[in-house]
């Protein structure tokens, strides 16, 4: 039962845990941490279940993996079906009906105001990597322009426009090609301006860079529309740097690998801003975790010639038709909408726990992807963040934390409203408990 587990992980800790523990630390890179000393038995819907018995609800769609609740049943049959028919290979190189359906659904629904065309390859990584590479194909430039705070991934160039962590820097030579203007987070305002009193004054300093010059070797500009904490830019901002794409003829590519599809209330995040993107990434989520990174542009962006960007497998037809049927699935089960609702919801919830409690500094996010930060001494707090993370976990909610001070709340769009309530009513206990002590952590 949730909230059952003892509050020094007695139930959690059994010797079976402790062994496999132990084996995976003397196998695993020591750069791989887990949330959460969590091995999995079994997982129905939104719920976890460990090899110790214990029940946990997910707040973190599998890590930030999924889009919709693990073994769905429409998912299963796909694959059933799949399998009987034998149809189990990889694209590369050739052609399936279903992979053309899928470019054909995912061209729909992108925000390219323009005939589109479509790449896919095997993670959001190489997806980034790939959209850098047609970027400067296309326009023959070799600068690509990205955001401080961001991540893209974790290959040379996806890293090289990354500055979310600093962790991921250390002793890491980045490729040449690549600078970082400030993200436009309103309340952390590099200018020290207020968010009421925002002009925009920010969007200055790119095109201060523009003019030095760099225009002219520009290939691309890259925009995480949400990123992992939760942040996005303001409407006026992305609107005017559309403009400034359009003015200096410098290709908008949008990172949409965390918010899309469906997650941020609308098929891609870019719809709330009525803005057209050049190109747009994203990535596993719609494969429910399974390999998979896609390219969508304008059609004469990928109008290459043949072999001068290919996948390394690029369609793996388990993927595909998983990837198919969640395109479906929100669809069929309106939960784009319904991710908007059930956000609104939850971001209501934490700004008024905001209000009342004051180590909760910001509330932030689309749909269901939600970011809420912990401070101490009006300093972002890890020890704070890391204390909550593990007494959810100990009491059977599933967090995720995102830059050592963020807590994201990113549920399967499909989970039981019940659940909903059920975790958030965990939440807010152990919110409350953390604040009581939190001057002695």
């Amino acid at each position: 039962m949730y909230g059952d587990i003892s509050k020094d992980f007695t139930g959690i800790f059994s010797r079976e845990v402790s062994e496999l523990l132990k084996k995976a630390s003397r196998v695993f890179s020591r750069s791989f941490q887990p949330y959460y000393p969590l091995i999995v038995k079994s997982v129905e819907g939104e719920r976890v279940t460990d090899i110790n018995g214990n029940t946990y609800i997910d707040f973190t769609s599998g890590g930030g993996n999924l889009l919709i609740c693990s073994n769905h049943p429409e998912i299963i049959q796909s694959l059933s079906e799949l399998i009987k028919e034998k149809k189990i290979f990889s694209f590369h190189k050739s052609f399936n009906k279903d992979i053309i359906e899928f470019i054909e659904e995912v061209s729909k629904i992108s925000p390219i105001r323009d005939q589109a065309r479509a790449l896919i390859v095997d993670s959001r990584s190489e997806a980034v990597e790939a959209a850098i590479r047609i970027a400067r194909l296309y326009t023959g430039g070799r600068m690509i322009i990205g955001f401080t705070g961001t991540h893209h991934g974790l290959t040379l160039g996806a890293q090289s426009i990354s500055t979310d962590a600093s962790s991921k820097w250390k002793r890491f030579e980045p490729a040449p090609g690549f600078i970082q203007v400030p993200y436009p987070d309103c309340l952390n305002c590099f200018l020290n301006h207020k968010k009421e009193e925002c002009k925009i004054n920010c969007l200055d300093y790119l095109v201060n860079i523009l003019e030095l010059g760099i225009s002219e070797n520009s290939a691309g500009i890259i925009l995480q529309p949400l990123r992992s904490d939760g942040v996005s830019p303001p409407l006026q901002y992305v609107k005017h740097l559309k403009e400034i794409c359009e003015e200096y003829r410098i290709p908008l590519i949008i990172d949409e690998s965390i918010s899309a599809p469906a997650r941020g209330g609308r098929w891609f995040t870019l719809d709330y801003y009525d803005v057209h993107a050049d190109c747009v990434v994203f990535a596993s989520q719609v494969s429910q975790g399974l390999p998979m990174g896609v390219i969508v542009s304008k059609s004469r962006m990928l109008d290459l010639e043949p072999d001068s960007i290919e996948p390394e497998v690029g369609g793996n037809l388990i993927a595909i038709t998983v990837a198919l049927t969640v395109m479906k699935i929100l669809k069929n089960e309106g939960l784009i909408e319904r991710a908007e609702r059930l956000g609104r919801l939850i971001k209501k919830r934490l700004e008024e726990l905001k209000e009342e409690l004051e180590f909760i500094s910001r509330v932030d996010g689309r749909g269901m992807y939600i970011g809420f930060q912990l401070i101490k001494q009006d300093k972002p707090s890890s020890i704070l963040a890391r204390e909550l993370v593990n007494e959810c976990f100990r009491n059977g909610l599933l967090v995720r934390l995102e830059r050592k001070s963020t807590i994201v709340i990113s549920p399967p769009l499909d989970i039981k409203e019940e659940y909903i309530e059920k975790g958030l009513e965990i939440l807010e206990a152990k919110l409350r408990e953390v604040s009581k002590v939190k001057d002695r952590l």
